[in-house]
């Protein structure tokens, strides 16, 4: 069983596996200072704070969600540590979910949604979720569904493949060079009256991400005016009437 001793050594528990420079050895047009993981952590513990807060202002009101915290440490916690095996206790069994890399589809089912998530750890080992304080938005239907949009940042170092959708053998791969990334993102979650994620969303900068890592060129550079300008040549065929 989940408990609390759990999350809190989760908390506690380092995971990068390299140091952390000062600033992000981005392709970005400015510097972008690289938050260390001792406060990372921190701020983690602040946002699972100041969430509880937020749950226990609904309470006397007079709507109970303090499962949502419980949702919230055991879904944190199970992607820190690598552990599944709570998942019947998170999604619904048709869980259906979409992120930049499936361009445009959606993922369908736990397995699946599973697969989606590991192909970043795959790609980052060391990768760990931090939400953000004061970027937690909660929304509660007249019917009492609950829907949660959280801003978090993601870090690691990027040493493998990322595959992207099927995230398989067959998936198109974005390689890493090794460097530390540190990149923000925005989830969606929607859940049913179980208390389960029925429906799921996260979204980024997909240009931001790749200049983070390093794999996309400065927006300065000859390379990346480059890339852009190769778009003429299907704008100028498809104007034609040639696709």
């Amino acid at each position: 069983m989940f408990n609390e001793e759990q999350f809190q050594q989760a908390l506690r528990q380092p995971r990068l596996s390299g140091p952390v420079p000062e600033f992000l050895k981005a392709n970005r047009a400015v510097r972008i200072r690289a938050i260390p993981e001792a406060e990372l952590q921190a701020s983690t513990l602040e946002w699972f704070e100041e969430f509880e807060r937020k749950l226990e202002l609904y309470g006397r009101l007079g709507v109970d969600l303090g499962w949502v915290l419980e949702w919230a440490k055991k879904y944190w916690w199970s992607f820190l540590v690598r552990d599944m095996s709570h998942n019947d206790q998170l999604y619904a069994a048709d869980v259906r979910y979409t992120d930049v890399t499936t361009f445009g589809r959606t993922i369908v089912g736990i397995d699946e949604f599973v697969k989606y998530n590991f192909a970043f750890f795959d790609a980052i080992p060391d990768w760990r979720y931090d939400p953000l304080p004061g970027q937690a938005y909660l929304d509660v239907t007249p019917d009492g569904l609950v829907r949660t949009v959280i801003r978090y940042i993601g870090s690691g170092h990027w040493t493998g493949p990322l595959r992207l959708y099927p995230y398989d053998e067959t998936a198109p791969v974005i390689y890493g060079n090794g460097r530390f990334v540190q990149c923000p993102a925005v989830d969606r979650y929607h859940f049913n009256a179980d208390g389960l994620m029925q429906e799921g969303e996260t979204l980024y900068d997909f240009l931001d991400a790749t200049q983070r890592g390093g794999v996309l060129p400065r927006d300065d550079s000859w390379q990346f005016r480059a890339l852009m300008a190769a778009s003429k040549v299907p704008a100028l065929l498809s104007r034609f009437g040639i696709r």
